[in-house]
């Protein structure tokens, strides 16, 4: 790049808030062998349940003493769940000289892809155009690998039809507190976050630690990658979009790698192709639930 006018950096790149990486919890692990993927039980607490008393000690307020009581059902059920993982990449041109500055180029490189990239690889499940990302979102079949630790559980939906900002959101939120009696996560595009925040269901005051919250507390996840498809993989009518609840959300990234190819080297311009590229595992404990919300006009 040639010229009279001077050569100045362009202006600085800022990801968008809340999105999936900066909402979930961040996993560290100094054994990189969770590249080959993970396995974990997952203990999913529900409400069928119920609570106890001892007979011999029970006072009914009826002078009657109470009936035995019934045989307890269980409330906490062990699943085995699995993930796998994808990588994220950025192809470029850089110079053939320096690997310091390759790797700060790789680094900026990255991040301009990476967040818009997982999210829509969480969501659809699909790299490269395949399906190898377990789970994700956008999922209706049951996927259990051959020893049956479950890769993908299936999406539930509670609305199917189309429903309000605050219908939707509250029959999503219903369930995900009958599946998960802790903190969850709602997954929504960006579209559907203006349509929250138009019916008074989101707003800058539920932002805590730098994510945003729904109004009973779980973490609202804005993906500028989901595409809003259904749990079939179906892209939306016009004026809808599915939303996603989920049980806790947990990632690892790998650090950015950088490959040369000196092969690709262009001396008209005196750059080499290179590429950036970092792994990703991301995993959901429990639920997952669907909704299908109509956006305002």
């Amino acid at each position: 790049m040639t010229g009279a006018r001077l050569i100045v950096n362009g202006p600085d790149f800022s990801t968008l808030p809340y999105g999936l990486w900066d909402s979930l919890q961040q996993r560290a692990s100094s054994d990189p062998h969770w590249q080959n993927g993970t396995t974990w039980q997952d203990f999913c607490p529900n409400t069928t349940g119920m609570t106890m008393y001892e007979e011999c000690i029970t006072v009914t307020g009826t002078g009657t003493a109470p009936p035995a009581m019934p045989t307890l059902t269980a409330n906490v059920t062990r699943t085995d769940r699995g993930a796998t993982p994808f990588s994220v990449y950025a192809e470029y041109d850089g110079s053939p000289i320096g690997l310091d500055f390759d790797r700060a180029a790789a680094d900026a490189q990255i991040a301009r892809v990476e967040n818009y990239h997982v999210e829509r690889a969480f969501w659809t499940g699909l790299a490269a155009n395949q399906p190898t990302v377990w789970p994700h979102l956008a999922a209706n079949t049951v996927l259990l690998d051959p020893v049956q630790i479950t890769l993908q559980p299936a999406a539930s939906p509670v609305v199917t039809g189309g429903a309000g900002p605050a219908q939707a959101l509250g029959a999503l939120e219903k369930q995900l507190g009958a599946c998960y009696t802790g903190q969850g996560y709602v997954h929504v595009s960006r579209a559907v976050l203006d349509a929250l925040v138009a019916a008074r269901l989101v707003s800058l005051r539920d932002v805590q630690d730098g994510k945003l919250h729904t109004p009973n507390g779980n973490i609202l996840v804005v993906g500028g990658g989901y595409p809003g498809t259904s749990p079939a993989g179906a892209a939306p009518a016009a004026g809808t979009e599915w939303m996603y609840a989920t049980g806790a959300v947990f990632g690892y990234r790998s650090e950015v790698y950088v490959r040369q190819m000196p092969e690709d080297f262009d001396r008209a311009k005196n750059t080499v192709k290179l590429l950036a590229y970092r792994t990703y595992l991301l995993g959901f404990e429990c639920c997952l639930i669907a909704a299908l919300v109509n956006l305002p006009t």
